[in-house]
């Protein structure tokens, strides 16, 4: 496996200690803000397919997220990791900075959903906060990936971008069922995108505590976590348990 250069390779290089402290290109992070909140802002696209009345099949949906997952480990392995060991951390340090990014994204997904016994519309609520608080640390992502290169943070914005959509459409649909108006399913999905966006603004404008390399990796140590975290923890889960019910995988 080729690793990705260092960061301070990828910015031309760093001459002394004071340069040292200067490692984050500002471009890059306002970059990779703008692809975060276009991956979040991906969420409002599953209020539309059900406002449309276009729901994909259960099939096609577990697919995409499936190759979405693999494409999210893939970024994690290929180029998250290696460049947050590039950064001077050990193999400890970022495997403990992973293990935070995991604890957030299965800490935010462990909020119980009463489903027996309860009203339709109190679940189409507890769904949404549900999910609100699950893509607060998502929105974490894009940016950490641009840190890498822009290549890297396209890419995962995209893979995020597929992951939300799925997610809008499971708010919008629950609340239409619930007996909720069109407004208020755009207004709950609407509150699980903003979610996102708030998380990658918070680590946005966390850029003065990111002005060393070490720092940059521990950035990157979590977000590989985070989309380890969803991979494992949903997308893969929820992909093949579709599949095999539908008896075509």
């Amino acid at each position: 496996m080729v690793r990705a250069p260092s960061l301070c390779a990828q910015h031309g290089g760093c001459s002394n200690s004071k340069d040292q402290l200067k490692v984050i290109d500002i471009p890059s992070l306002d970059t990779g803000l703008l692809l975060a909140l276009a991956s979040g802002l991906a969420t409002l696209i599953g209020w539309c397919v059900v406002g449309l009345r276009k729901n994909p099949s259960e099939r096609l949906v577990a697919i995409t997220l499936l190759i979405v997952a693999i494409v999210m480990l893939t970024i994690s392995a290929g180029q998250l990791i290696p460049s947050a060991l590039d950064s001077g951390l050990d193999k400890t340090q970022v495997a403990i900075a992973m293990t935070v990014g995991l604890f957030l994204v299965l800490s935010f997904s462990s909020i119980p959903l009463q489903r027996d016994g309860s009203r339709a519309k109190n679940q189409a609520l507890l769904i949404t906060v549900a999910l609100s608080l699950h893509n607060l640390p998502e929105g974490a992502a894009p940016i950490g990936a641009t840190l890498v290169n822009v290549q890297t943070g396209i890419s995962t914005a995209i893979v995020l971008a597929l992951h939300n959509i799925p997610e809008g459409i499971a708010i919008s649909a629950t609340a239409l069922m619930a007996g909720y108006g069109r407004r208020i399913a755009f207004y709950l999905t609407l509150t699980a995108t903003l979610a996102e966006i708030l998380g990658a603004i918070a680590v946005y404008l966390s850029k003065p505590l990111l002005q060393s390399e070490q720092s940059v990796g521990f950035l990157l140590s979590g977000v590989a976590g985070i989309m380890i975290a969803i991979c494992l923890k949903e997308l893969i889960p929820h992909s093949f348990k579709v599949l095999l019910r539908s008896r075509h995988f």
